[in-house]
């Protein structure tokens, strides 16, 4: 598709297409998580958490690659029934193998595999960025969810004004996270409200994280990804992956890197970072 023209930085919003980039070739979201700062994705899950207390019902996980965060739901919400949708036939059939209750599906996420107003909560964790059409995915989630259903969506702003993946031009000038992580669309926090707003999942409560120090982090490993080759699987699932004698010395890195970020964040909650943290309920 051709680059689009808006949101607060006047940058461009698409930089590539879905199809170029192998979803079966590379495993995201399979390594486990907990609500707690030495897990990479703990603050995500620990955000939605804190948006389902005193929700029952039907949950749905869409783009949830190999299960981690549906998983995580089912263990600390058992009274909850989860399900998990994912493109990748790999990632799903990864997901399955330990499924811990839920109930994971192959499916496109701007084609949604379920009837219409059938769950009571959604999430899109790291989702928006890699489709052509994230309107489409949107509306979808409003057809799936019932009225006041919650969506809550974690989507990094790369084209966020004063964060650094803003500043070094992420998407244009450096490119690194298209080639490796398949991000095609750049957002700021405006064109994602305006998106959730048109399709009547209004924003009503915003947090952030990937600050300065995390932010940085990130871009070292993508630089790195360039110098090494392509990746397979995120940090995460390599290193809970590893063995042998390096294995508990990285799991103890990894832990000491996402509480950096963990920390970052809720020392610097009331500044926007470069993800945010949207929490909305669907219209009647």
């Amino acid at each position: 598709p051709r680059g689009l023209r808006g949101g607060r930085t006047g940058s461009t919003q698409v930089v590539g297409r879905a199809a170029d980039f192998d979803y079966e070739s590379k495993r995201w979201g399979g390594a486990p998580v907990r609500p707690r700062p030495w897990y990479m994705g703990g603050l995500k899950l620990r955000y939605l958490l804190e948006d389902m207390e005193g929700r029952g019902g039907r949950f749905l996980d869409v783009g949830c690659g190999g299960g981690a965060m549906a998983r995580a739901v089912s263990r600390e919400r058992p009274d909850l029934r989860v399900h998990g949708v994912d493109l990748s036939r790999g990632a799903v059939a990864f997901a399955a193998r330990e499924g811990e209750g839920v109930c994971f599906t192959v499916g496109d996420a701007q084609r949604l595999p379920y009837k219409d107003a059938v769950f009571d909560a959604v999430s899109l964790f790291d989702v928006l960025e890699h489709v052509d059409q994230p309107e489409r995915v949107l509306a979808e989630v409003a057809r799936v969810l019932r009225p006041h259903g919650l969506l809550h969506v974690a989507l990094p702003l790369e084209a966020q004004p004063g964060t650094v993946y803003a500043l070094i031009g992420t998407g244009t000038r450096w490119k690194a996270k298209l080639r490796h992580g398949g991000h095609v669309q750049l957002f700021d926090s405006r064109r994602y409200e305006t998106l959730a707003a048109a399709f009547g999942l209004p924003v009503v409560r915003t947090r952030w994280s990937y600050h300065h120090l995390f932010s940085l982090i990130d871009v070292l490993f993508f630089v790195l990804a360039d110098l090494r080759g392509p990746l397979k699987t995120s940090v995460e699932d390599a290193v809970a992956a590893k063995g042998g004698p390096l294995g508990h010395p990285l799991r103890a890195l990894k832990g000491l890197v996402a509480a950096m970020g963990w920390y970052e964040a809720r020392l610097c909650r009331g500044l926007p970072g470069a993800c945010g943290h949207f929490t909305s309920r669907r219209a009647c």
